[in-house]
């Protein structure tokens, strides 16, 4: 099981270390950042009043395993951004999952959300399972670009709405 804890100046040694390419930090981050990051960087993105930043947990070795943010991105509406699991040997053994739900909880119970969404890039299918396996849906009326060295990589916006948070089945996550 994980938990969120909330990210601080302690931990910017940790997402870093993650961060080994300009390609992964814009997956995880867009273009909120560059490569390489920086405590200065990091430092200016805990100043922002309408995030706030988690680090995830694992909640039997009380090791640092992932990162997340949630953004304010309109009213009553917010943005699951910045998320990374952070060792590839964490990675596809259903830890997102317990993420994206606890993240889910935190925007709908503590911030009475109404939607919540995230952008995703087009070719990473195993985050968009992820995503769909939690109750997110396509909106095909949202789309971005980014330009990534000699390409361009577009974006997909899945959202979740209230309804859906009261409703869903949530699916069985293998515990880490």
């Amino acid at each position: 099981m994980t938990r969120l804890e909330s990210f601080g100046q302690e931990d910017f040694a940790t997402l870093i270390s993650w961060i080994h390419s300009r390609e992964l930090l814009v997956t995880i981050a867009g273009d909120a950042f560059s490569f390489p990051l920086t405590e200065d960087q990091l430092k200016s993105y805990l100043k922002d009043e309408n995030s706030r930043s988690f680090k995830v947990v694992d909640a039997s070795s009380n090791a640092t395993i992932g990162h997340a943010e949630i953004l304010l991105s309109g009213d009553d509406m917010y943005k699951i951004d910045k998320f990374i699991i952070g060792e590839v040997s964490n990675r596809g053994k259903g830890i997102g999952q317990q993420v994206i739900r606890e993240l889910l909880a935190y925007c709908f119970t503590i911030l009475n959300a109404k939607v919540v969404e995230l952008n995703v890039f087009d070719w990473n299918i195993g985050g968009i399972r992820c995503y769909e396996k939690c109750g997110f849906k396509l909106n095909p009326d949202k789309k971005s670009t980014f330009r990534v060295d000699d390409g361009i990589w577009a974006t997909l916006n899945m959202t979740f709405g209230e309804a859906e948070w009261v409703n869903h089945k949530w699916p069985e996550t293998e515990a880490i």
